[in-house]
């Protein structure tokens, strides 16, 4: 099932990733998956997360290349799509604007974009990053996470990327997925 946590009770909102990855050269980093994996979009004391797990390092990238979280989305069929969307907006107490078409790209400044990468124990992390996502089909949305990423060394336990976002930018979201959704029902 493509997207769940509509139901009552069910934590977040979640939808299928089948291409993920997060690629930082200067750092070394690589992290990418071998199978299709949940992307969860939640709330955590407060803070509005978009949270992708199932990943695994890969081999360092060549240094000189783009930095930055790449992800493809899928979009389940609108009338599930819509659904899931108005369920987390409803428990979460976010508003959902209605409107018309969506605009062919959403642009929003997340608090925090960041990825763990277990063996060095490396935290990757933008506090000036940019995230836009776009339909790039019916189908799917290709999401770009960018800025000036540093590291530290942290503990971790597995390769993970977490982007935190505002309450008004998880509305915003929230509403792009929306008019996506009734722009294809």
């Amino acid at each position: 099932m493509p997207i769940s946590g509509h139901e009552e009770g069910a934590p977040g909102l979640k939808l299928t990733c089948p291409q993920a990855k997060a690629v930082f050269p200067e750092a070394g980093v690589h992290l990418a998956q071998e199978a299709p994996t949940t992307l969860v979009l939640d709330e955590h004391g407060g803070t509005f997360v978009v949270r992708l797990e199932g990943l695994q390092v890969r081999e360092p990238p060549i240094p000189g290349g783009g930095d930055g979280i790449f992800l493809t989305v899928a979009l389940p069929e609108a009338t599930a799509l819509a659904a899931g969307v108005e369920s987390f907006a409803a428990q979460q107490g976010l508003p959902l604007a209605r409107g018309g078409s969506p605009a062919p790209e959403l642009a929003l400044r997340p608090t925090l974009a960041a990825c763990h990468v277990p063996g060095p124990n490396l935290f990757v992390y933008a506090e000036d990053a940019r995230l836009e996502v776009r339909a790039s089909s019916g189908q799917s949305l290709e999401v770009r996470v960018t800025g000036t990423f540093k590291t530290r060394r942290v503990p971790c336990r597995e390769p993970d990327i977490v982007i935190h976002l505002s309450r008004s930018e998880m509305a915003q979201l929230l509403v792009y997925l929306l008019a996506l959704a009734r722009g294809r029902g």
